[in-house]
């Protein structure tokens, strides 16, 4: 691995967040930045009395300090995360390489072993970045080596004793061929995790792989090709501790504009649960703000189905084999409640996903109670629909076996009464006796077709909802109009029966009850819903509970999970709005 770039050797969507801090961690990064301003200001006041030129030390004060001021905001943004850490050890390292540009013997020994620890960190900060954590063995190879070949590589050459000219260069060959392949490794593994990356990751990761790649083939490259072209090594410094510069500030644009939330205290999570209010999902926006992971989800145990569901009772379906998903259960003593599914590319500790569920466990067992309830109320909702909808099919047998059967059979009988009627060889009496049953068989089937009309109309049959109001409308005994903008199809047989038979009873109240003088009747849909509305200008006064009427009308609505609506002041007319699923 190269020499560090010294210069001295020619002379880094809710209920309100609760405002919980974490008074330590902010009271411990004001004294970290304390003693960076002030190694900052000793290290410019001693360049400015004893190095000559004064700029390489203004350089290295000035890219310590960005590297001290981006570790800070990585671990205020993320306590619990490793590369705030890895930053400032990043820019302590800095430090320690540009301290030999301040001739004093302790600053150019310390400067001697750490000139290019600098090297070995940032190795580490892109491996680890952005969980904290090393994932896989070749990074964790790559690491060990970088350490190795930057600072161990060092150690040996200032404490052993000296070596001939010829073993000293051979030796600083050797950790520059190291160098660059553990430079190469950690392109190649970043390279690979960016592609494989989806587009949420890759918004996080771009930024700081891409000028991270970069950045590491360049810096231990660059002396090579100065040699070759025989440039300064002044200039060679200079460039590379400007590459290495620039590394915190790609990190800050993955933080600040890659979705790279910032976490917060488990105080704060205890905070969140408590705010009157809080409702569903609740555990799991907590936890994403306090692990920072978006995609993190909450899975709730169903102790009577075997499964993990979801806040509204479905089951989840996982993949046990994504590497990219870590789950940790969650349990009240020994009961299991659930589980948290997380991004292990993000979090890489799961010990602090498991301690965030130990705070969680109760809300999660409440939620629990609750996602089990929404599931049995879904699957009572679907029971009582099955329900309707077999009394509507029943309802349309009976209506069909009268219409084609009892109903034709009447006309038949009637033809044959008539026929009997007009016969010339009939009596008088026989012919006065069959049209009397004529007609009264031509009654009892106009009073069929009423009773048919009655439980199932034709024209909802055969034309459809629209029409068959239109129908309802036009046979109303006061003048009434009818707004219809309706696009049948997809509506189920149980809606489409349950609107026009309450629509039916609203009319028939309206005329009988609320003497009203004219109807309004509006047909429509909206939000994937079927709004059917009736208003009238008769007296008013219509309660919930002012009979079995409304009441039959509300739970019939309900059954199939709609929703009705009525305003009914007394003077004012009646309004009632009826919304039913359309599926």
């Amino acid at each position: 691995m190269t020499s560090q770039p010294s210069i001295d050797t020619v002379s880094r969507t809710d209920p309100p967040r609760p405002r919980v801090r974490d008074g330590s961690l902010e009271r411990a990064l004001r004294v970290i930045l304390a003693l960076a301003l002030i190694l900052a200001v000793a290290q410019l006041g001693a360049g400015s009395a004893y190095s000559t030129p004064f700029w390489p030390v203004a350089a290295f004060t000035i890219v310590f300090l960005t590297w001290i001021a981006a570790g800070l905001i990585a671990w205020w943004r993320r306590p619990g995360n490793g590369v705030g850490p890895l930053i400032i050890v990043g820019g302590i390292a800095i430090y320690l390489g540009g301290i030999a540009n301040v001739p004093a013997p302790l600053f150019v020994f310390l400067n001697s072993i750490f000139a290019t620890s600098v090297l070995a960190v940032t190795v580490h900060i892109l491996h680890a970045f952005p969980s904290g954590r090393l994932r896989g063995r070749l990074s964790i190879a790559a690491v060990i080596a970088g350490y190795v070949v930057a600072i161990g590589f060092d150690i040996v050459t200032n404490l052993l004793p000296p070596v001939t000219v010829g073993g000293l260069e051979l030796f600083e060959e050797a950790q520059t061929v190291l160098g660059i392949g553990v430079m190469t490794v950690t392109a190649v593994v970043l390279a690979r995790r960016l592609v494989a990356a989806d587009a949420r990751h890759r918004r996080v990761l771009l930024p700081m792989f891409a000028y991270g790649t970069l950045a590491v083939l360049l810096v231990p490259t660059i002396p090579v090709i100065a040699r070759a072209l025989e440039l300064d090594r002044e200039v060679v410094g200079l460039v590379q501790l400007a590459v290495i510069a620039c590394l915190p500030i790609a990190f800050l644009l993955g933080v600040l504009l890659g979705g790279f939330r910032r976490t917060t205290a488990l105080e704060a999570l205890s905070a969140w649960l408590a705010i009157d209010g809080a409702t569903r999902p609740a555990a799991g926006r907590a936890l994403a703000a306090t692990l920072g992971d978006e995609s993190l989800r909450v899975a709730y145990w169903s102790s009577d189905r075997g499964a993990f569901v979801d806040e509204a009772g479905a089951a989840i379906e996982r993949d046990e084999h994504d590497p990219g998903r870590g789950w940790v259960d969650v349990r009240v003593g020994d009961r299991l409640v659930g589980e948290i599914g997380y991004d292990t590319r993000m979090i890489g500790d799961p010990s602090e996903v498991r301690r965030a569920g130990e705070v969680l466990a109760i809300a999660i067992d409440r939620e629990l109670l609750t996602a089990e309830l929404l599931a049995s109320n879904k699957e009572l909702t679907r029971s009582r629909l099955r329900l309707v909808e077999a009394a509507y099919r029943e309802r349309s047998r009976i209506a069909r076996d009268l219409h084609d059967g009892l109903q034709v059979q009447l006309v038949l009988l009637a033809l044959e009464a008539q026929t009997i009627a007009n016969s010339a060889d009939a009596a008088p009496a026989v012919s006065a006796a069959s049209e009397q049953l004529r007609r009264g068989i031509d009654a009892a089937a106009a009073d069929l077709r009423s009773l048919v009309h009655n439980v199932l109309p034709a024209s909802l049959l055969e034309q459809g909802l629209t029409a068959a109001i239109e129908d309802l409308v036009d046979r109303l005994e006061i003048p009434a109009t009818l707004a219809a903008d309706l696009d049948e199809h997809g509506l189920s047989d149980a809606t489409v029966h349950t609107a026009f038979f309450v629509l039916a009873e609203l009319l028939s109240n309206a005329v009988k009850h609320s003497r009203a003088s004219s109807v309004h009747v509006s047909l429509g849909r909206a939000d994937g819903r079927l709004v059917v509305e009736m208003s009238d200008d008769g007296v008013g006064g219509a309660r919930m509970n002012g009979g079995t009427g409304l009441r039959g009308l509300v739970d019939r609505v309900a059954a199939i999970d709609g929703t009705i609506e009525i305003a009914s002041d007394p003077g004012t007319g009646t309004r009632v709005k009826v919304e039913l699923p359309c599926e």
